[in-house]
């Protein structure tokens, strides 16, 4: 693969559109400073992907667009374009040649281009990906990448193997885990707090829905067995109630019979009684009847209400299942359309991709570009073959000319060489006794340099130590301010819990929240104590949710935060009013002998303190509640008091005054909201210890500071006399050299001229300038001859260039037309395959709707007018009873007012009837009181339960009586025991838990991502480590190598500074130019640096090639000498490597196969001339 064109459009000086032909072989950039050069190579940083408007010579990325001159007005746009040849697909891509555009507009839009087509800089950067071609490889090397080799750090020069071993990729998986590692870490720090909150109301809020679902347990026995003394009750009275009107009978027959035994006066009375008889029992039977009449009205009215409610839901479901079969029929209509038309165009695009691939295969075998490569060979051939033969024919006629003047030139100098013969070995002495004294200089100077080296070396070493001490300090300092972040942090949470009242029950947090507006609000219980540490588990499980209960003034301040709650629907809240709350006390007989006890710690409200207006309140709650050491102390405390008080141990476990006891540990932490107060307090505690720690250390690493920039002060000294000495050192070099090279040519000039004195008199002969004159007329002949082949060669090679070109151009178009139709290919494979499972799952959806229609149809309920129709016959019969009822009382009235007159009438006659008819009385005075006591159970019965005593009767338990009584009585006494318990609390507990358990399933699941994480950044690691060594191996070698060949002598070596590390440890450069001593690269003199660095990109070079690479002045430090290796040294790569340089130096200018100089015509416009250095060369000759 190589660079075959840039062009260059409205950036930087290049206003105008600007294109540039590169040929493989050694391409030369020539112009004056400040002509536009470098902003070539500028131009294919910016295009292959540069986002550093700095590293452009920019402030913004906008300064790249032309901007203005004298006689021009400013761009808005700058483009750069660059053509690949990619046949050899060098670049994983299936064209055989790319094109990448970069487009900036001073708006700020901009736009990457891939072969005409926009793409992202993310697709380029794949594309270039390991390629050796990004904008921070090798295949751009300007003069500051020299010098930062050189100038670097040992741990930044690093860099430059990892470009190498492609361990980019790598860094950035590595990157990208460490990022997701963080934001893991981060959501496991809050997932961890939120859990940490969350199991501190966990276990009260189990204990609390226990408590509430024992509640409600118990109280569901307790309803089971009343009922059942109720309808037993019941039963018993009804039986009752049927012997009294056994006895009302009977009397009133005994009362007929002394009516008919006394006279005849009583038949009228007992006719009137018989009478009264009957219609009371008329009467009975009459409200009898008025009850169940009553009850069938009630009944009746329930199947109304059900019924109305059934046949709603029945019609909304219908009228759902309707909408939802109309809308999937159309539905599937639609996709069905859809379908067909999609299959079609699918059908008729895969046969014109038919077409296409044929006409793709046709041109490819037309653009074969083995072609034009075999013809370019044969012209580069003839091309060498012509240089090689002008080499020759100007060698043979500098022959000749040369051993003619030097047979004239002997014969003169051996005259006056022997006049100078006395003269120079004086000189010769002179330069003897320089030497000499140089030496001497020479030697007490270096002796003071390596004094000075070696002292800089302790120091280093001494700053080293230092320095891992500092890093020591540093360390420490950032665990302990991750430690205390995380402690500011969990405050914070935990203030934000604290001001949201988090831990608190639903209906108590939303009073606390607006207890502004209730004056007379003290606030919860847990807010008013302080409870010392010591005892906060014993008050946390002996008052349990009574530290939640709120603290009012009076009941009025309670009724209306119950009336807020109410309202609102905010939950529910236990409320203690100062004005009617009254504390509890243990009696004195009971404390003088609790005092004499092993293990009693005192009364709850004597061990705790609580705000003065709320001492009642502290009374209330713990004035009977006695501490003890532990539980078998508690145990014993309470039998020894016979279980008159509850008694509670530090641990927590309660010995209730019914002799129960509760105790035990749970898995998760116990944290309530007073223990949440407690550790709010302790850890602002902590925090300020903490930054006491820090600022300990801080001072610590502020002192180690100090002691790294005295020794960096020491080292700059030491380093400040080397660096005047090794100038000195140097100069001194130079004067020996100097010195005996003055020797060496002296003694060469003396016998010198001894030889041409001898010389002078030998005389020549000329048979050998006639036989080179000889071949310089047939190598002529050749010359002319391979001049017209190559001719002939580049005319044909242009022809089948541009026919290729044309063919080139055609079938690049075919295969993007064939790349975009493939896509819209499986584009409507994906949208076919997604029409076919919206339309089998419409289909599966219209046959479930259709069968829960047929269903609902199955399902007829009672309708509502079926439903009132019995209402309204019910209703209708219970008003015929109650017309028949009023008009039998209306007869019972005038029977007994008749019957009062009769017996007033015969009130004398008898005292036998009138005792018969006090017992009467007597009979029906209880037969009434147990219909009335029937009436009022009955009652109680359905206010109770809302229940009729028929449906009592189908839920009862057969417990004795005697065992239901006892039941009955130890359930009360359990209600009264548990006292108010916070009912929202099952349904706050089971949301809580909820969210509990999916945090602890998420934190288990985030774990689990950090082992991974970790698991992968340490193969990562392992992967760069083994790439990293490899390359550094390889390059190191090639570096000695090269070192040599580019010094002509002398050795250099790339040393790691951490061996242990691969993962940091940077890179020294060791080297030894012919005649010094082995030491860094940074004692060398400016010019060596220069060519160590070059050297180093050489031999990364040559481990890993690139296609292409533009060196942007890096030889300017090099002398001559050095450019002339430099320059010949790129000749070796050109096989493998096609080479832009930009220069000002002649002697690498003299090496390039054509150059391109970069003018100023116009001031502030670069403009580009070509120059055809075979050409010029060919013209030069011929004159």
């Amino acid at each position: 693969m190589r660079l075959k064109t840039l062009e260059i459009s409205g950036f930087k000086s290049f206003a105008d559109k600007t294109r540039i032909d590169f040929l493989p072989g050694m391409t030369g950039i020539v112009g004056p400073n400040g002509s536009g050069k470098s902003n070539i190579s500028e131009a294919v940083r910016w295009v292959l992907g540069e986002q550093s408007a700095k590293s452009l010579r920019g402030s913004k990325m906008p300064d790249v667009i032309f901007a203005g001159s004298a006689d021009r007005h400013p761009l808005n746009r700058a483009a750069v374009s660059i053509t690949l040849d990619n046949s050899d697909h060098y670049l994983k891509s299936d064209y055989t040649e790319l094109t990448i555009s970069r487009l900036l507009y001073r708006s700020g839009d901009s736009e990457y281009q891939l072969n005409g087509q926009s793409c992202r800089l993310k697709d380029i950067t794949e594309l270039l990906m390991d390629s050796g071609m990004g904008q921070d490889s090798f295949s751009i090397i300007s003069q500051g990448r020299v010098e930062a080799i050189f100038n670097s750090k040992p741990e930044d020069r690093r860099n430059i193997i990892e470009e190498v071993a492609g361990v980019y990729k790598y860094r950035k998986h590595k990157e990208k885990a460490q990022r997701e590692l963080d934001d893991t870490m981060a959501y496991l720090h809050r997932v961890e707090d939120i859990i940490a909150e969350l199991e501190g109301r966990v276990e009260p809020l189990e204990e609390q829905s226990n408590l509430a679902q024992d509640y409600l347990d118990q109280q569901q026995k307790f309803a089971l067995l009343d009922r059942t003394q109720l309808v037993r009750q019941l039963h018993t009275e009804m039986a009752q109630k049927q012997t009294a009107d056994t006895q009302v009978v009977a009397k009133q027959t005994q009362v007929a019979a002394h009516q008919a035994a006394a006279q005849e006066q009583a038949a009228t009375v007992q006719a009137l009684k018989q009478q009264q008889t009957e219609l009371l029992a008329q009467k009975d039977a009459l409200q009898e009847k008025l009850v169940t009449a009553t009850q069938q009205v009630a009944h009746s009215q329930g199947q109304v209400n059900l019924s109305g409610e059934q046949q709603r839901h029945q019609d909304e479901q219908r009228q759902q299942l309707q909408a939802q079969l109309t809308m999937l029929s159309q539905q599937l209509t639609t996709n069905q359309t859809d379908l067909a038309a999609v299959q079609a165009e699918s059908d008729q695009l895969a046969t014109t991709m038919k077409d296409a691939q044929g006409a793709i295969r046709q041109l490819t075998a037309a653009t074969d570009p083995q072609v034009v490569t075999d013809l370019r060979q044969q012209l580069e051939d003839q091309r060498t073959a012509y240089f090689d033969q002008k080499q020759q024919v100007a060698n043979w006629r500098n022959q000749r000319q040369y051993r003619q003047q030097d047979q004239q030139r002997l014969q003169q100098q051996g005259q006056r060489v022997a006049q100078q013969l006395t003269q120079l070995q004086a000189t010769a002495q002179s330069a003897q006794t320089a030497v000499t004294e140089i030496q001497a200089k020479a030697t007490a100077h270096k002796a003071q340099l390596n004094e000075a080296e070696q002292a800089l070396d302790a120091e280093a070493g001494q700053y080293q130590q230092h320095q891992k001490q500092y890093q020591a300090l540093q360390h420490n300092w950032q665990a302990a301010l991750e430690v205390y972040q995380r402690a500011q942090t969990k405050v914070a949470n935990q203030q934000a819990s604290s001001a949201e009242y988090g831990g608190f029950y639903q209906g108590v947090r939303a009073i606390l929240k607006q207890r502004q507006h209730f004056r007379g609000l003290l606030g919860a219980v847990s807010e008013l104590l302080d409870v010392p540490q010591r005892y906060t588990t014993a008050v946390e499980y002996a008052l349990g949710g009574q530290l939640q209960q709120v603290v009012v003034d009076d009941e009025t301040t309670a009724k209306a935060a119950v009336g807020y709650l109410r309202d609102h629907r905010a939950g529910r809240a236990t409320f203690l009013p100062l004005s009617t709350v009254r504390g509890r006390q243990i009696d004195r007989q009971t404390l003088q002998l609790l005092h004499s006890m092993t293990g009693y710690l005192g009364v709850g409200s004597e061990l705790l303190t609580i705000n003065d207006q709320a001492q009642v309140i502290l009374q209330y709650l713990l004035g009977t509640t006695i501490f003890a050491a532990n539980l078998d102390t508690a145990v014993a405390i309470s039998q020894r008091i016979h279980h008159r008080y509850r008694v509670v141990s530090l641990a927590g476990d309660v010995v209730s005054a019914s002799g129960a006891i509760t105790g035990g540990q749970s898995k998760q932490s116990h944290s309530s909201v007073l223990r949440q107060q407690q550790e709010l307090q302790q850890l602002q505690a902590s925090i300020a210890t903490m930054q006491q720690q820090l600022t300990d250390q801080e001072t610590k690493i502020k002192a180690q500071r100090a002691a790294l920039q005295a020794s960096e002060q020491r080292s700059q000294a030491l380093q400040a006399t080397i660096n005047e000495l090794q100038p000195q050192c140097r100069q001194l070099d130079d004067q020996l050299a100097n010195a005996q090279t003055t020797l060496e040519q002296a003694n060469r000039r003396v016998k010198a001229a001894e030889l041409e004195i001898q010389q002078a008199y030998a005389g020549e002969t000329d048979e050998q300038a006639d036989q080179l004159a000889e071949q310089i007329v047939q190598g002529e002949a050749q010359i002319t001859e391979t001049e017209a082949a190559v001719k002939t060669l580049q005319a044909k090679i242009k022809q089948v260039t541009t026919a290729q070109a044309q063919q080139q151009s055609e079938l690049t178009a075919k295969q993007t037309w064939l790349a975009g139709a493939k896509e819209r290919q499986q584009q409507q494979r994906a949208t076919v395959k997604q029409l076919q499972a919206d339309i089998a799952a419409a289909q599966t959806d219209q046959a479930t709707a259709t069968t829960k229609l047929a269903e609902l149809d199955r399902q007829q309920a009672l309708t509502p007018a079926d439903a009132q129709a019995q209402l309204a016959q019910a209703q209708a019969d219970r008003q015929t009873i109650e017309q028949k009822l009023a008009t039998t009382n209306e007869q019972l009235t005038t029977v007994n007012d008749d019957l009062a007159a009769a017996e007033t009438a015969n009130q004398r006659t008898s005292g036998l009837l009138q005792l018969a008819n006090d017992e009467l009385q007597q009979a029906q005075v209880s037969q009434t009181q147990l219909a009335a006591l029937i009436d009022q159970q009955q009652n109680q019965l359905s206010e109770k339960y809302q229940l009729s005593l028929a449906a009592a009767e189908k839920d009862i338990s057969d417990l004795p009586a005697d065992d239901l009584a006892v039941q009955l009585k130890l359930l009360k006494r359990g209600l009264d025991e548990i006292g108010t318990v916070n009912l929202n609390a099952i349904d706050e507990y089971r949301e809580v838990k909820e969210r509990y358990d999916f945090l602890t399933q998420q934190r288990d699941d985030l774990l689990t991502a950090k082992a991974q994480l970790m698991t992968t950044m340490t193969e990562l690691d392992g992967q760069v480590k083994t790439r990293f060594k490899a390359s550094f191996d390889q390059i190191a070698a090639k570096f000695t190598v090269t070192f040599r060949h580019m010094f002509g002598g002398g050795t250099a070596e790339l040393v790691l500074t951490n061996p242990d590390d691969l993962l940091t440890t940077g890179i020294d450069i060791m080297a030894q130019p012919p005649g010094k001593k082995f030491q860094n690269m940074g004692l060398l003199s400016g010019g060596e640096r220069a060519l160590t660095a070059i050297t180093l990109l050489f031999a990364i070079l040559q481990v890993q090639p690139v296609p292409f690479c533009i060196l942007d002045e890096v030889e300017a430090a090099l002398d001559p000498a050095n450019v002339t290796r430099f320059a010949r040294y790129i000749h070796q790569f050109q096989d493998q490597t096609q080479f832009i340089v930009i220069t000002h130096r002649k002697e690498t200018m003299v090496q390039a196969d054509i150059l391109y100089g970069v003018t100023m015509q116009e001031s502030g416009v670069s403009k580009m001339v070509a120059v055809d250095l075979d050409h010029e060369e060919t013209r030069t000759e011929g004159k």
